[in-house]
């Protein structure tokens, strides 16, 4: 029984890790800051969401003349400012890219027709890129998952884009699922009754 003890043990004490560690994901919607119905800088707020954004990223809200269709979810979104090309987020602190949502906005004036988004690591080495993906005035998923990644690049063959729901997850390798709560708790739950039931068998 001692070992069984000592297992249940065991994996209690990895229950309550697991339990007190967060999942580490998180999504960057822009919707706790407030562009006031119009366009303006985002550099302003690095490090936002603990990513530094280059000058040429511009907050905006669905209020904005031309950008109605700006956000996936919520009223905020970001743009490429003036239609800047090559746009840049970094961070100190290295970063796991799920990838983002990205549109173009209903604005009469020049619009992209795809976006490319390359990744780099912390010595600067390419870690990947996703090509040239196509988008339009619906939002389109652009699927990165890149891991470790210091810096990205953003980059477009003409006009303006928008850019919404950012994923970005845990440090390091991409992680594997994070077992829900409920599920890790059942699960000790079942290995204690199992012990209990051993232990009256032993009685």
């Amino acid at each position: 029984m001692k070992t069984m003890k000592t297992v249940l043990s065991g994996f209690l004490a990895g229950v309550v890790l697991a339990l007190a560690s967060p999942a580490h994901a998180a999504v960057v919607d822009f919707d706790d800051m407030s562009a006031g119905g119009k366009l303006s800088t985002l550099s302003k707020y690095n490090p936002y969401e603990g990513l530094t954004w280059t000058n040429s990223w511009f907050l905006g809200d669905t209020a904005v003349n031309g950008y109605s269709n700006g956000a996936h979810s919520g009223t905020q979104f970001v743009s490429n400012g003036f239609g800047v090309n090559n746009l840049g987020i970094s961070s100190a602190t290295a970063f796991n890219l799920d990838g983002a949502w990205f549109a173009t906005p209903a604005t009469n004036g020049s619009k992209a027709t795809w976006i490319n988004i390359t990744a780099y690591d912390a010595a600067n080495q390419l870690i990947g890129s996703t090509g040239n993906i196509a988008i339009n005035g619906s939002y389109s998923w652009v699927q990165a998952s890149f891991a470790n990644v210091s810096r990205l690049t953003i980059t477009r063959d003409k006009g303006w884009f928008v850019m919404d729901d950012l994923s970005i997850s845990a440090i390091g390798p991409v992680p594997s699922p994070v077992p829900e709560p409920g599920s890790v708790a059942l699960l000790a739950a079942g290995l204690l009754m199992t012990g209990f039931a051993a232990k009256r068998r032993k009685s």
